[in-house]
């Protein structure tokens, strides 16, 4: 491989402001080829199975692993082109990175923690530490200045490792996984305040999580990466009402059935055929049908206004909080969201023969992407 030289500032005019990267990383048999990009303020959450590439992209951002090919951009400035034999080192990038377990020096008071960033970028001490108190007062946290990483509670801590990455006045901010570490309890305390604070930073966000719900609360985009590729991105609304694989179905907690389309049916792959109403739709198809949009008998609803109606048998049941959700076989089989006060009443168990049934303005059907 050439060397590429350790340091080198590239611009292009206009500058454009945000992040504009193609991102293409092989690291033995696994290849991560991902373009992706950021506005300035917009938050954008990266999710998908392990091994996907997610921590390898924020790696690359980052500065912490080096390109392939490609391109990454930030407000004008290039970080890594390997044709052009540019690379700027982490430290002389204007990125903030918060990870997983938020590596916080264990020695240092947390006011010295946050001036870490400033002072290794040559800012004078006085200087840096002004810099660290304003960012806990921001975050709420200067009443921990003096205290250590290990009298900090895991919310505490999410937010001195915030405010870490922000003092360092970053043009991009990655997070890994932001809310991992914490407890059920604390997490869900924790995201409206993430929410807050994200909101009030003027560059490009990138968070990874495994966690549906955290996106859809934080994100502004979701981008979902499977096997290093992107196989769908948008807003939150358009990745749960239209999701374009099975896993981002499971994901986001609804049913997805491929077919082809014609005169207003899809006839499914996995057999069965489901009315959509849309007669213009046709060819290559995919209808996504939310669990409680189903409704479930025990008897063929013969005077139902559903124009799907379609026998099953239940394989399973499992408690959702205030709901139980039944694993149903059939053509198609379907995963279906119902009361517990209704399985009680219908006396609905494992292995029992109903039907099911859905309007077909209950559910979405759109072109399968290619």
């Amino acid at each position: 491989m050439t060397e590429r030289q350790p340091f080198e500032v590239v611009t292009s005019e206009p500058a454009p402001p945000g992040l504009a990267a193609a991102v293409h990383v092989e690291r033995g048999a696994f290849r991560l080829d991902v373009e992706i990009g950021a506005d300035p303020g917009e938050i954008v959450a990266v999710l998908g199975p392990n091994g996907a590439g997610k921590t390898t992209l924020l790696r690359a951002l980052a500065g912490l692993l080096p390109l392939t090919d490609g391109r990454i951009e930030l407000g004008g400035t290039v970080l890594d082109d390997p044709a052009a034999r540019v690379f700027r080192e982490p430290e002389h990038r204007r990125v903030g990175v918060v990870f997983q377990d938020y590596r916080l020096f264990p020695r240092m008071r947390v006011i010295d923690n946050v001036a870490f960033g400033p002072r290794s970028r040559g800012v004078p001490r006085a200087a840096s530490r002004q810099l660290a108190r304003h960012w806990l007062e921001r975050l709420d946290v200067a009443e921990l200045a003096r205290q250590r990483p290990p009298q900090l509670s895991g919310g505490q801590a999410q937010r001195v490792a915030l405010a870490r990455a922000l003092a360092t006045e970053p043009d991009l901010l990655l997070l890994d996984e932001p809310l991992a570490a914490l407890d059920a309890r604390t997490r869900a305390a924790v995201q409206g305040e993430l929410r807050d604070h994200l909101a009030e930073f003027a560059g490009p966000t990138l968070f990874v999580t495994h966690d549906p719900l955290e996106a859809l609360l934080l994100a502004d985009r979701i981008v979902v990466l499977e096997s290093g590729q992107v196989v769908q991105q948008g807003s939150p609304h358009d990745i749960t009402v239209r999701p374009a694989t099975d896993y981002v179905a499971k994901l986001v907690g609804v049913n997805l059935y491929a077919g082809t389309a014609s005169s207003g049916r899809v006839e499914l792959d996995a057999g069965g055929t489901i009315v959509i109403g849309d007669a213009e739709l046709a060819g290559r198809a995919l209808v996504a049908l939310r669990p409680s949009a189903i409704t479930v008998h025990t008897t063929r609803p013969d005077h139902s206004s559903a124009r799907n109606v379609w026998p099953g048998r239940i394989d399973a049941l499992a408690s959702l909080g205030d709901r139980i959700r039944l694993s149903v076989s059939g053509a198609p089989s379907a995963v279906v969201d119902v009361t517990a006060p209704a399985v009680t009443e219908l006396g609905l168990g494992r292995g029992q023969d109903v039907w099911l049934a859905t309007k077909a303005t209950d559910l979405s059907a759109y072109p399968e992407p290619s």
